[in-house]
């Protein structure tokens, strides 16, 4: 078979046809990219002065620069929106943060990312919400040049565009702005004001992609959106009311972005959601992301059988355990497993690992990782 793209790889494995090695992906989007003190480390290791660009302050997350990609054997280029000019995120202290939102996050002492502790939201109830200051997803500066930027990453590169607004998740904004106690109870006792305040925040987020898809949707391969529905054990809330008060907008959410480009539409969504992957399927998901193998019933074995040729996944490389803590030829290994189990060759699967890498992963796994996927099917890009 002949040498691909990394375009080519990527949509031809979340189309489920034959590739010519399992597509790489690190950097390409929000939720498979590097924390700060990662990637200083994998940059040092690779011989290169990198400094961060920061995507997410309270992740810790960065943009990765195109001199490191470059060195790596990946089939992905990210592209997200731009902060806003008016109504940016603001610092109360050097560890404190109070986001567009108006959520309040902060660093715990000898920390590096944050944690929503105040919830704006706490005590509104449903009369109040249309006066509350919603984020401006309208300010042009979010995506000045993101145009020229998608267009010369389709027509003078083969990588796989990625979009993403980086702001994407509706349940997950709708607890921090009520605090997860709180909301999860309101999903059951005040369906009412639940349903009210997941709806307000969707117009927020349907909004922000029609204005960023509008500039970039003819040029992108990918888009993410995200939202956690799972813990270790099992789903965040049942299915049924998953199913319910959820998976209606979680539709019209894939329908928005259908609207404005034919990419292929990855969800990351953390956590044991195998009992929510048949309604990812059919509202119109084409991808999973991070396909979090430690979780319960998140097995590669199990995944290929219950889903294989109808949902491709995208990571599976443990960060609980294995990239921290494991030698490089054990991360090899699992590597090669993951690949014999996932397909390989036959498409179905993007190779990456469970989520950010975190700064406790020693960059000669990170690299292991890369170099042994790249070198199980066949040459780099």
């Amino acid at each position: 078979m002949a040498t691909m793209t990394g375009r080519e790889r990527v949509l031809r494995a979340i189309d489920h046809r034959e590739v010519d090695r399992v597509p790489i992906d690190l950097g390409g989007t929000p939720n498979s990219t590097m924390c700060a003190g990662a990637y200083a480390s994998l940059a040092c290791y690779l011989g290169l002065d990198a400094r961060p660009d920061w995507l997410s302050r309270t992740l810790d997350t960065v943009r990765m620069e195109e001199s490191v990609l470059a060195r790596l054997p990946v089939d992905t280029r990210a592209l997200y929106a731009l902060p806003p000019a008016r109504r940016p995120a603001r610092w109360l202290d050097e560890h404190t943060l109070v986001d567009e939102w108006g959520i309040t996050h902060r660093r715990p002492p000898g920390g590096r990312q944050m944690d929503p502790v105040v919830h704006p939201l706490a005590e509104m109830t449903a009369a109040g919400l249309d006066a509350y200051p919603w984020p401006d997803v309208e300010d042009p500066a979010r995506y000045a040049g993101l145009r020229e930027r998608a267009r010369d990453l389709h027509e003078n590169t083969g990588y796989a565009v990625c979009g993403c607004t980086a702001d994407t998740v509706i349940f997950d904004r709708a607890w921090m702005l009520r605090g997860m106690e709180q909301f999860l109870a309101d999903l059951l006792l005040d369906p009412g004001f639940a349903t009210a305040l997941l709806e307000k925040v969707a117009d927020v987020q349907f909004r922000r992609h029609a204005c960023f898809l509008a500039e970039v949707g003819p040029y992108l391969d990918v888009v993410m959106i995200a939202d956690d529905m799972g813990v270790q054990r099992g789903p965040l809330i049942r299915p049924q009311l998953y199913r319910r008060l959820i998976k209606p907008i979680h539709r019209r959410y894939v329908e928005l972005i259908r609207r404005y480009t034919g990419a292929r539409i990855v969800v990351h969504a953390c956590g044991s959601i195998a009992d929510l992957v048949e309604d990812y399927i059919e509202i119109g998901v084409d991808a999973l992301n991070p396909m979090q193998v430690r979780a319960a019933g998140m097995a590669p074995e199990s995944l290929a059988t219950r889903f294989g040729g109808r949902m491709a996944f995208w990571g599976g490389i443990d960060t609980q355990s294995l990239l921290p803590q494991g030698r490089p030829e054990e991360v090899r290994q699992a590597v090669r497993e993951t690949l014999a189990v996932m397909g390989g060759h036959a498409g179905g699967y993007v190779l990456g690992a469970v989520h950010n890498i975190q700064d406790d992963v020693p960059p000669e796994n990170v690299w292991a990782m890369l170099d042994e996927a790249a070198a199980g099917g066949g040459n780099g890009t």
